[in-house]
């Protein structure tokens, strides 16, 4: 995303929370756990989403606001001229994987949004309205159900916004695994000891799966 302020303040998931799978510590026994699925401390303990032409197209400044369903009730969400606002292949799966896989729940893994949009209130309205996936019990979720933490809004650099992250999140930034378009919002936050994954067109489950494994190699690194 390039420019972004709305901001949410605490976790915003809590509407299909399932209390027994999240809120709980990791356990010795569960981060052991084997059998084909990656160890749960090869999982990020924080999955950091860009929005604009990451999450999802087109970027906030190319549309003209006003989202809604069109036509009412429906799953398809357009500004007030009409024009689509979809997410990204790479960014649905990861959001629905992240719900719903059971070493993905195990691990209690939290979800973010950072973007520097300069129409954060236009980014919240989406968040709102786009449908991502359905939760264990059958239920639509938004991008604004999914979500524990967003900053959205403008800022010189998305390093102050990954601050305010750790600060809300409790997740050093070495247990962060970030996803952006931008190359220099890249750059910056990897300085940080954030591990990042750069999405040129648009979020790809390519993408995901090349994060997956680089942040098993970055947190098997930190290990010795």
């Amino acid at each position: 995303t390039s420019g972004g302020r709305a901001g949410n303040a605490g976790r915003m998931r809590s509407s299909f929370d399932d209390p027994l799978a999240r809120g709980a510590p990791r356990s010795p026994e569960a981060s052991t756990r084997r059998g084909g699925e990656l160890d749960l401390h090869l999982l990020p303990s924080l999955v950091v989403f860009d929005l604009d032409d990451t999450v999802w197209w087109p970027e906030m400044y190319m549309t003209a606001g006003s989202f809604h369903c069109e036509p009412p009730g429906s799953t398809r969400v357009v500004d007030r001229l009409g024009e689509e606002l979809t997410i990204h292949p790479g960014a649905r799966v990861a959001i629905e994987e992240m719900l719903n896989r059971p070493r993905w729940r195990r691990a209690n893994a939290q979800i973010a949004f950072a973007s520097r949009t300069d129409e954060p209130e236009w980014a919240m309205e989406a968040m709102r309205l786009l449908r991502v996936c359905t939760d264990p019990r059958g239920r639509e979720v938004t991008l604004e159900d999914a979500v524990d933490h967003a900053e959205v809004y403008p800022v010189r650099s998305k390093t102050e916004q990954f601050h305010r992250l750790k600060e809300k999140s409790g997740v050093p930034f070495d247990e962060m695994l970030f996803f952006d378009n931008e190359s220099r919002n890249v750059r910056e936050v990897a300085t940080l000891g954030v591990c990042c994954v750069f999405t040129p067109d648009g979020m790809t489950v390519e993408n995901w799966r090349e994060g997956l494994a680089k942040f098993e190699e970055h947190a098997a690194n930190r290990g010795r």
